[in-house]
């Protein structure tokens, strides 16, 4: 502005600012030119904590408190601070602290859990499996199977109360327990197909029968079958079963790597879309929802999960 030859009070008007400030700028930009317009040191307040401080919390932090006989098993910020102060007299405000915190991306209040392979040959099925799923064999019929044990059916002692503007469903949160049933599931990783059997239990029978009800459904063509490494699966009926149905072959995921089956995603939707949050009367009225929402699934809402992960090896 002050190029264009306006004046100082029309600048100062233009930006709502001091007079001063607008002759002050001006005047160190005719001076040193853009280098005017940079921060010029100044001194300002001397810093309070050392690079120590810093240095001190960050070795802290990492460590469960535990070791330092402390009767907790997770850091607050609060007893961080405490702590600093008590053991090593360095005092450093909880403001100060979680700033730091935040700066370096360590959260003390978070967990995730991991759950360690203990398969020596983990990657190598982990990697054939994936493979499957990724190239399927031709002219091969490819199931990922497994069991839902426990769902349980439950009634609301009250009726939800339905959304209404301004505020959500409301829960009630008094139940009645009326049994349990187990859910046999044999996802088609091709067609996003599911075939569902309602048990009382997951006894090696019930698997039988499921794995016969699978060979009614699919008539024609190998079968191969993904499925965990439980007993029911490598026991000696199994076998049997296996010797009888050539055409039909197992292959295991690796011992916790079940969520290498893809029937696990699709146990998950089975949860969220239809049995949380909703009142059974009855464990026959939870079977008839199960077999109603499959019903729906495979007329409206199946298809083949995007599978992404390739079988690298993995890292905590």
């Amino acid at each position: 502005m002050a190029s264009e030859r306006r004046t100082i009070a029309a600048i100062c008007g233009a930006l709502s600012v001091d007079r001063q400030v607008v002759r002050r700028w001006c005047k160190r930009f005719l001076a040193a030119g853009f280098d005017g317009l940079k921060d010029r040191s100044r001194p300002g307040r001397p810093r309070r904590l050392t690079p120590a401080v810093w240095q001190k919390a960050a070795t802290v932090i990492v460590q469960p408190p535990t070791k330092f006989g402390l009767p907790f098993n997770r850091w607050s910020v609060r007893e961080l601070s405490r702590f600093l102060d008590d053991r090593y007299g360095m005092r450093v405000s909880r403001s100060s602290l979680s700033r730091f915190l935040q700066a370096m991306s360590l959260k003390p209040h978070r967990i995730k859990y991991w759950l360690n392979p203990k398969d020596p040959d983990f990657d190598r099925k982990a990697a054939r499996i994936c493979k499957i799923y990724v190239a399927p064999p031709a002219r091969t019929t490819v199931l990922c199977i497994d069991e839902k044990p426990g769902i349980q059916a439950l009634s609301r002692r009250f009726a939800t109360r339905p959304m209404r503007a301004d505020k959500i469903a409301r829960l009630e949160f008094e139940y009645r327990r009326h049994g349990t049933r187990n859910v046999f599931a044999a996802f088609n990783v091709v067609t996003g197909h599911v075939l569902v059997h309602v048990t009382e239990d997951r006894t090696t029978p019930r698997v039988l029968d499921f794995l016969d009800a699978i060979l009614r459904t699919y008539r024609r063509g190998p079968l191969l079958l993904i499925t965990d490494n439980i007993h029911t699966r490598r026991g000696e009926p199994a076998r049997r079963w296996l010797q009888r149905h050539p055409r039909v072959s197992f292959v295991f995921t690796p011992d916790h790597g079940s969520w290498l089956n893809q029937v696990e995603i699709w146990f998950g939707m089975l949860t969220s879309k239809c049995l949380r949050t909703r009142s059974f009367p009855s464990a026959a009225a939870l079977s008839d929802a199960i077999y109603a929402f499959v019903a729906h699934w495979n007329s409206r809402m199946a298809k083949p999960f995007e599978w992404t992960y390739t079988g690298k090896v993995l890292a905590a």
